[in-house]
Formats: C-alpha cells, sequence, structure tokens
C-alpha cells in the first residue's frame, strides 16, 4: 500500500533521477572523449556514478505498482498502516508515523516507521490504552498507546 501523496512524490523523484541520468550520459560522453579510457578516472566516477542512479531509479519504480490509498480510507482505530501513534514511555510522550514496508518511504519521509521495523511490528494492531514491553539496549521499557490519528 502507498498513499497517493507518497506515489506522487516518487514519480517526482523518478523524473528527477531521469535528468540526472540524461547529465550523467553527457558526463559519460565528455570523460571518455578524453581518451585512455582505463585510466581516465572521470570516466570510471561518472560510469559508478550512472549504476548508482539506475539502482536508485529502480528502487523507486518498483513501487509504482502498487495499492494507492486516500488517507479518508485508513481507519485509526489499531496502530497500522497510514496511521501516526502517539505514545510514552512513562517519561515523555514520543509521536511517529507507520508508513509502508519500504525503505524508500525513509528517503522521502522524517519521523517515520516503516511497518516492516521491528518496532512497528510488536506495536502494529494496538489500540489506544493497550501495553507493550520491549528490551531495547538501553534496558526495558514498557510503552503505553496514548492516540492514533490518520496521517495528514
Amino acid at each position: 500500500m502507498i498513499y497517493r501523496s507518497t506515489y506522487n512524490m516518487i514519480v517526482e523523484k523518478i523524473h528527477e533521477i531521469n535528468d540526472e541520468i540524461k547529465q550523467n550520459t553527457k558526463d559519460i560522453k565528455r570523460a571518455a572523449d578524453f581518451g585512455d579510457l582505463k585510466e581516465n578516472a572521470e570516466y570510471h566516477a561518472a560510469k559508478d556514478n550512472q549504476a548508482h542512479l539506475h539502482n536508485k531509479r529502480h528502487r523507486f519504480e518498483k513501487h509504482l505498482d502498487e495499492e494507492v490509498v486516500e488517507p479518508g480510507d485508513v481507519k485509526a482505530d489499531r496502530v497500522s498502516f497510514g496511521t501516526q501513534v502517539t505514545y510514552t514511555d512513562g517519561e515523555n510522550p514520543i509521536t511517529v508515523s507507520m508508513a509502508g514496508a519500504a525503505e524508500y518511504e525513509l528517503e522521502l519521509y522524517e519521523n517515520i516507521v516503516t511497518t516492516a521495523s521491528p518496532f512497528a511490528q510488536r506495536v502494529l494492531g494496538k489500540k489506544v490504552g493497550d501495553t507493550l514491553t520491549l528490551d531495547l539496549p538501553d534496558g526495558i521499557k514498557t510503552l503505553t498507546i496514548l492516540d492514533i490519528q490518520p496521517l495528514q
């Protein structure tokens, strides 16, 4: 699943990457014109960048076939994809957003937890008032769900 706004951001990101690929193609040609490709550092750097750009574009393109979800489709009675959850560890209220299970969203948004993360796997399905205990590097924490809202 993917929000329409995220889908649109991905399409825009792909356009940006395509522009970078066009420039990279020019960079490769210019570097190749220097001759002796075997010892041409600019050429090799441009070719490495080409591979990086194509991989990056592929990472985004593979998500264009996902089911598009509108914000109004998300129910906030439980922690799920497309919700923002506020919880407390007994000291501070903390708010995080739950997004789809894809690394690309980490590149697009701040303060987001993918549904594939270990934390999300433990909190998904919880309701307001539910508690859970996590064994974290800095000790065992008990979290209480304070609020669940659809992402805006």
